[in-house]
């Protein structure tokens, strides 16, 4: 039986201390976990509040129209369009003891009219009246034409442009005399009147109480009769 010395047990047979050094400790690296862990789930606690903090505000998104459309509307098809009919100035009514007035000398006679602002009626009646429509009428007291001018005027209405001894020119005249005469007494009859008698002759009627004569009141019914036929 060998011996065994102290030495030899130092060696073989280690003391508590030395194992206690040997073994390792996790406590701290347990707890640090602990720790890290902690921590992290706090932070993502906050991260998370202050997420849902500042989640910004969308705006509404804008929808588009489900409405149908209305249906454009077709073009129309292009049609040739009716050619106009010019209006006729003329008619074949424009009659006094048979006499037409000539269908160039209507025309006129509305151009005119128009122009000096006087009832185409009214220049009917006047020419009805005076000459019965003859544009050759002349009379034993110097009055020539359809409106009868008398002879005392045709140098002045030369002058203004205006031939009476013309059946235009003579229209023109005797439409120019009874424009005057309207805007002056602003009375069909009384420019009648002035026409007939001369302005001077009418003022001595007026003043003497006379209104109306049997060649105004002559015109005045045929005024009446044209505007009608005119009306239809």
């Amino acid at each position: 039986m060998s011996s065994v010395t102290t030495h030899e047990i130092g060696q073989r047979t280690p003391s508590r201390h030395a194992r206690r050094k040997r073994r390792r400790n996790y406590g701290p690296v347990i707890i640090l976990a602990l720790v890290c862990a902690a921590i992290f789930a706090a932070g993502y606690c906050v991260g998370v509040s202050a997420a849902d903090k500042a989640v910004p505000t969308l705006p509404e998104p804008v929808l588009e129209s489900t409405a149908t459309p209305e249906p454009s509307a077709e073009p129309s098809v292009a049609t040739t369009p009716s050619p106009t009919t010019e209006a006729v100035l003329w008619r074949d009514d424009i009659v006094t003891d048979g006499n037409l007035l000539d269908y160039d000398l209507q025309v006129t006679m509305q151009a005119c009219c128009e122009e000096y602002g006087v009832p185409y009626a009214l220049a009917l009646a006047v020419a009805d009246v005076e000459s019965r429509f003859d544009p050759d009428a002349a009379s034993s007291t110097n009055d020539y034409g359809l409106m009868q001018i008398n002879q005392v005027n045709h140098g002045w209405l030369l002058e203004q442009g205006i031939d009476p001894m013309t059946p235009a020119g003579n229209i023109e005249a005797g439409v120019l005399f009874l424009s005057d005469y309207l805007t002056a007494y602003g009375d069909p009859e009384l420019a009648v009147m002035a026409y007939n008698c001369g302005p001077s002759g009418a003022q001595n009627l007026w003043a003497a109480g006379t209104y109306s004569t049997d060649h105004s009141r002559k015109v005045m019914d045929r005024f009446d009769y044209w505007t009608s036929v005119l009306e239809d």
